[in-house]
């Protein structure tokens, strides 16, 4: 067997708990947050993006809380070795029995198609349960939720809840093709769904030992949680931090093999010579792509996403992607919200801008329809938390700041961009070869048509160049995709911001554009932006590769190209 089979034959591929411990894969010890959680019979809500671990760790719970961390039939327990083994023995009442009910909502939804097909599937689901438990249920004849009559049967403080995905229901909903008013009834009725469950437990509190419900957006005070508004929402708590998600000194710790041949198949280099210091170059360069999730009211962690860095191991030849956005990221969810934003607020995104808005709309939304886009952005994984929560100025009002994380939502966020304003017919495949050509050569001219044509592409109606930003916005995007390479506009230096800078192989590119509204300013803007790469040094502290490449470039919005491009030496 290879050295990469056998390290992909140890990455967990999304497995139960119980399944990545029996199969010898790695697990990242999270059980410490187990123990926090299992000491309170309070109801907890984590909410999480897709794919960060939330189901892991969902089924770590149901294992603990059926098994403990003794051995049983013939095994040695699952959590040996880990922190919860010398910790269990602390929590209170844990000797059990439980009955512990794990419901999983989004797999519930499997082939339903409205409210009423999930409370069967949901009624079935509970009523095998008891079954399986050799409960009785006391039945009445009527339609009675199957729910309810399990708690019955129940003694006080015997049942663990572990609710995986509760809002997989609305957020499914939002996501299907139906006309509004049809949309508006089939969530309505499922909200009064949600909405009954919630009560029920909150009703019958003293029947549980322990609850956990995890989702990807925060509804805590909508209608399906007011009624069951005893949930602690633990989402952004600072010692719940790095619950989901995977911290840098995890990743050294947990994956240093793998991390040893990546950095072999990065640096083209035999593994034996592989050092210290080429690792730190590839988790420096994994930082950038991978990390920067916060969901830390304080800002003081951030990890990296958990399913990105299992398909980067997975890779045999090391290639950075957009494995998160690929895999779970390219929802109707995020289309429709980011439809809601203007370009101009896209692009400030894209360009890592931070936007803010106001603590009560980021954490008490009325209804998923009706929460702020940005929000929405942030809960299900394309923006961050950028800063601790604070005041806005000259105001009491608390905001929030919030941003892209890293380069994969960076350049995933350039693709979703470029098809949307770029035609179908756009024929990014020629343009692509054409600008690498035109790079490879210093061809001014043929930069100069490359960059004309995306211009030229772009809907005017739906996105009019207006404005000297609109046109570097427009070329950033598209550079970025077509050479797979970070762009940086109004990078600052020590004498000004130049408009658009890259490394392409052995060169620094670096672009100042001007705008300008007629054919005979066109001259002018030219002279000015040559004298301010000139006199301004332009690129001289940016630049990391031998050789440097210049350019003064005029747009003009009378034909809508670029007329005027000057090299500047």
């Amino acid at each position: 067997m290879s050295t990469f089979d056998q390290l992909m034959a140890i990455l967990p591929e999304g497995q139960t708990f119980s399944l990545i411990r029996e199969s010898g894969r790695i697990y990242v010890d999270k059980t410490r947050y187990l123990y926090s959680l299992a000491l309170s019979r309070k109801p907890w809500l984590l909410t999480r993006p897709r794919r960060f671990g939330k189901s892991t760790l969902v089924s770590a719970f149901e294992e603990l809380w059926l098994h403990g961390v003794a051995p049983y039939d013939g095994h040695d327990s699952y959590f040996k070795g880990l922190e919860i083994e010398q910790l269990w023995p602390q929590v209170p009442d844990n000797a059990g029995p439980f009955y512990v009910l794990h419901l999983d909502f989004s797999v519930l939804l499997i082939n339903c198609h409205n409210a009423a097909d999930f409370h069967q599937r949901l009624n079935a689901k509970i009523l095998r349960f008891a079954q399986n438990a050799h409960l009785e249920l006391q039945t009445t004849g009527t339609d009675q939720d199957a729910f309810e009559q399990l708690l019955d049967a129940v003694p006080d403080k015997s049942v663990v809840l572990l609710v995986d995905e509760y809002d997989a229901p609305l957020t499914r909903l939002l996501e299907a093709d139906a006309d509004d008013d049809a949309a508006s009834a089939a969530s309505a009725a499922m909200t009064q769904l949600l909405r009954d469950f919630f009560v029920l437990i909150k009703a019958s509190s003293r029947k549980f030992r322990f609850i956990f419900i995890t989702g990807i957006t925060r509804l805590k005070d909508t209608s399906v949680f007011s009624a069951g508004n005893s949930v602690v929402d633990i989402s952004q708590r600072p010692d719940y931090g790095a619950i989901c998600g995977i911290t840098r000194e995890e990743l050294q710790r947990y994956f240093p093999e793998h991390l040893r041949y990546a950095a072999a198949q990065w640096l083209q280099l035999p593994e034996e010579q592989v050092s210290s210091l080429h690792v730190e170059q590839l988790l420096d360069e994994m930082t950038m792509w991978y990390d920067g999730y916060c969901f830390d009211r304080n800002c003081a962690t951030h990890v990296f996403s958990l399913w990105s860095l299992l398909c980067f191991f997975g890779e045999k030849c090391t290639d950075f992607n957009t494995y998160w956005f690929d895999g779970s990221g390219r929802s109707k969810l995020l289309l429709q919200n980011l439809s809601q934003l203007s370009w101009t607020d896209r692009f400030n995104i894209l360009f890592g801008d931070s936007v803010e808005v106001e603590l009560e709309d980021f954490l008490s939304p009325t209804t998923l329809e009706a929460m702020q886009p940005e929000v929405l952005l942030f809960q299900t994984g394309y923006l961050t938390l950028k800063a601790p929560y604070r005041g806005a100025a000259a105001s009491d009002t608390l905001t929030v700041l919030m941003g892209l994380p890293n380069k994969e939502m960076e350049s995933a966020l350039s693709r979703l961009y470029c098809l949307d304003f770029l035609p179908k017919k756009f024929g990014f495949r020629a343009f692509v070869d054409k600008l690498r050509a035109a790079l490879k050569a210093q061809d001014a001219t043929a930069l100069q048509q490359c960059c004309n044509k995306v211009l030229q592409s772009v809907d005017y109606e739906h996105y009019p160049l207006t404005q000297e930003s609109s046109v570097t916005a427009c070329l950033y995007i598209a550079i970025s995709l077509a050479l797979h390479v970070r762009v940086t506009v109004n990078h600052h230096e020590s004498h000004g911001r130049a408009d658009l800078l890259f490394d392409w192989q052995h060169t620094t590119v670096v672009i100042e554009f001007k705008y300008a509204h007629k054919h005979s300013e066109t001259s002018d803007l030219l002279k000015q932006a040559v004298e301010q790469i000139l006199d301004r040094n332009y690129g001289d502290t940016f630049a990391q590769q031998p050789h440097l490449w210049r350019l003064a470039m005029v747009f003009c919005a009378e034909s809508r190209e670029i007329t005027d491009v000057q090299v500047v030496t």
